[in-house]
């Protein structure tokens, strides 16, 4: 797997661009905002995700692992794609896509170009449990996205979604909105306790 890549912008389109690794070019997709932000002959990094299909290998790239992480979980919703998956990343930042699932508000999931009712509605069905909340006013509120990476983190260090939400509920609302250091320290405090 290929975690990052740190070159310089050999060239770009409006949704790719060509980074310079060790004189190899490499192409990765990313969304139309990446590749404004990006200008060429200078240095950059990108966090990846590979993609191999029966058809295709392709290589996609973003400025955190935060978007890396919501494009992860996007990808596990039945028919979402990462073409979708990247739209979606150019329509939202993690936080305000995390916010639009807990809040149940399709509305604003539709604005996604390829995402209908129906698929809106299945994104937050499925996506509501994998981001590790359940969904109330109080959370909807706060930064999901920092939760979202906590409980990755968390599953990460071995424990499970179940024990990490849970953890991560009982946290009261001026722990949730600082940072995800903070939040994962009383989160472990916490499961130390059980």
């Amino acid at each position: 797997m290929i975690w990052d890549l740190k070159g310089t912008v050999a060239g770009k389109g409006p949704e790719t661009v060509v980074l310079d690794v060790g004189g190899v070019g490499i192409e990765l997709s990313v969304t139309p905002a990446v590749s404004a932000r990006l200008t060429e002959g200078e240095r950059a990094r990108l966090y990846t995700r590979l993609i191999v299909r029966e058809d295709a290998i392709s290589l996609y790239g973003f400025e955190t692992c935060e978007e890396r992480a919501c494009f992860d979980l996007l990808l596990k919703v039945r028919g979402v794609g990462p073409k979708v998956a990247l739209s979606a990343l150019d329509r939202f930042r993690p936080d305000a896509f995390y916010s639009a699932v807990l809040a149940s508000d399709e509305e604003a999931l539709t604005r996604i170009p390829g995402v209908g009712r129906k698929t809106a509605g299945r994104i937050i069905l499925e996506l509501r449990d994998r981001i590790g909340l359940k969904p109330s006013k109080e959370l909807a509120m706060s930064a999901p996205a920092v939760l979202g990476e906590a409980c990755q983190a968390l599953a990460a260090l071995g424990y499970s979604r179940q024990e990490a939400s849970l953890a991560l509920e009982k946290l009261d609302a001026k722990t949730i909105s600082g940072d995800l250091e903070t939040v994962l320290r009383e989160a472990l405090k916490r499961l130390a306790r059980v």
